[in-house]
């Protein structure tokens, strides 16, 4: 009976304890059950509270700084409400420099307005200057920083578009354009030593960007039968021009140009030899129209000493004058070739050149350029898919290395250049070139002339080298 008393009771205490558990767990997962009940309570008033119909007007601005740089007088903004309610705004701006549009609106919900804001150059002096945009609504105020920036204008700048006029014999003038490049007033004034020449226009005043024609007008009153040349100069607030005049009285010429790096030789058998110099002509002058002309020409690059450097480019033709009005040629050299210029401004000397390496059109010149950052002349070569030069560093054993695509790129255009530069100190890839052209002190270079410009041409005939010389 013991025993079995005791079994009973355990058993009792087990289930009575069991029972409480239960109810533990119970009561536990009541509390569970309670505070997920009150948070998707709270999620849901909180969605509730954020329902479209449920939320105030409420402004936001996608910006607060405009600045407005050199040139700019417009630019724009955005407003928008994100709320539900309607939103009505106000801009006002602190400077009356500084004007908005519209300044005035009502948005609805997720209402956007693009607001202009418009400086007024005209009242402001030179330099920055600042103002404050305000944007007042029912659902809340923006305030915008404004920075406007009036640089000083450009000063004025010259532009002509000749550098040659021919007037033939059957014409009295011709015309020269001038332009005002830069922003402030341009001045200019035409004069000339030629008492055949006069303009009709002296003088005067242009606006940025405004241009004028100018008439230059000739007088062969008393005039021998010849070519006359003259010149005319342009004095002006944005820059100088001379600009070179050929008058025919009375006879026929024919002018050939000079548009590329060295000088050349002209021959028109029966009418003489001549030397034309970069950017510029001569003429031959004829009684009347010989109906055909037949020249010589040729040109190519030289050391200080005359030799020889690259390709000798020719010019050989007949050309038929019957259709020709005085022409002038221009002697181009075809986008086959190419001017070689280089400039070093590394630590040490570089020679014995190779332009184009490895290939079957390859020149070994044992020239020498200093390291003085200076632009010295070589010549012509053949231009090529893989074009490369070569030169040694002079004291090393390694070579300074261009090639077509990395150090440089051809145009493929009538007289291309390159310039190569240099600025090794005294490293480079290592020389294994065979050199045949070593002479016991490199010959030097000729220094590039003074900066060259575009040449300035109309109404000229392009006439290409024919054939070259190795």
């Amino acid at each position: 009976m013991r025993d079995g008393f005791f079994i009973s009771t355990n058993k009792l205490w087990y289930d009575f304890g069991m029972t409480i558990h239960l109810i533990r767990k119970i009561q536990h997962m009541k509390s569970i059950i309670n505070y997920f009940s009150l948070s998707m309570l709270a999620v849901i008033l909180l969605f509730s509270a954020c329902r479209k119909d449920n939320r105030p007007a409420e402004l936001n601005t996608d910006t607060n700084k405009i600045v407005f740089i050199k040139g700019e007088m417009v630019k724009y903004f955005g407003i928008v409400n994100t709320g539900t309610a309607n939103m009505d705004y106000q801009i006002t701006s602190s400077e009356s420099y500084v004007n908005v549009s519209p300044s005035v609106g009502t948005l609805g919900f997720n209402g956007l307005a693009k607001i202009q804001v418009t400086a007024d150059l005209n009242q402001l002096g030179y330099g920055v200057h600042t103002a404050n945009l305000t944007v007042n609504s029912n659902g809340g105020t923006r305030f915008i920083d404004v920075q406007i920036y009036k640089p000083l204008p450009n000063p004025a700048v010259l532009w002509w578009d000749i550098d040659y006029i021919k007037i033939i014999n059957s014409s009295n003038r011709d015309y020269i354009t001038l332009r005002n490049d830069g922003e402030e007033v341009l001045s200019y004034s035409l004069s000339t030593s030629s008492s055949w020449m006069s303009f009709s226009n002296n003088d005067g005043f242009l606006e940025a960007g405004q241009d004028i024609k100018i008439w230059v007008n000739v007088d062969r009153s008393g005039l021998n039968n010849d070519l006359y040349s003259g010149i005319i100069n342009i004095i002006s607030s944005g820059g100088n021009a001379q600009i070179d005049v050929d008058m025919e009285v009375g006879v026929y010429t024919v002018s050939f140009f000079n548009p590329t790096y060295t000088d050349i030789d002209i021959n028109v058998p029966g009418q003489g030899s001549q030397t034309i110099p970069v950017l510029n002509r001569v003429s031959y002058v004829y009684n009347a129209n010989p109906g055909s002309i037949f020249y010589q020409a040729s040109t190519k690059g030289e050391t200080i000493n005359n030799q020889v450097l690259g390709i000798i480019i020719n010019w050989t033709e007949n050309i038929n004058l019957n259709s020709e009005e005085s022409p002038i040629f221009d002697l181009n050299i075809s986008n086959d070739f190419f001017f070689l210029s280089a400039k070093n401004y590394g630590s040490h000397d570089l020679d014995q050149w190779s332009i184009n390496y490895d290939t079957d059109f390859q020149f070994d010149e044992d020239v020498s350029i200093p390291n003085d950052g200076q632009e010295y002349y070589f010549g012509y070569y053949d231009a090529l898919d893989k074009s490369n030069v070569y030169a040694r560093i002079v004291g090393t054993g390694n070579d300074a290395i261009w090639e077509n695509g990395k150090e440089f790129d051809f145009t493929w255009t009538l007289n291309q250049s390159i310039l190569l530069e240099s600025s090794l100190k005294s490293t480079g890839a290592k020389s294994n070139r065979s050199f045949k052209n070593t002479f016991e002190t490199p010959a030097q270079l000729k220094l590039t002339p003074n900066s060259r410009k575009a040449p300035r041409v109309r109404n000229s005939v392009s006439v290409v080298n024919t054939s070259v010389s190795r």
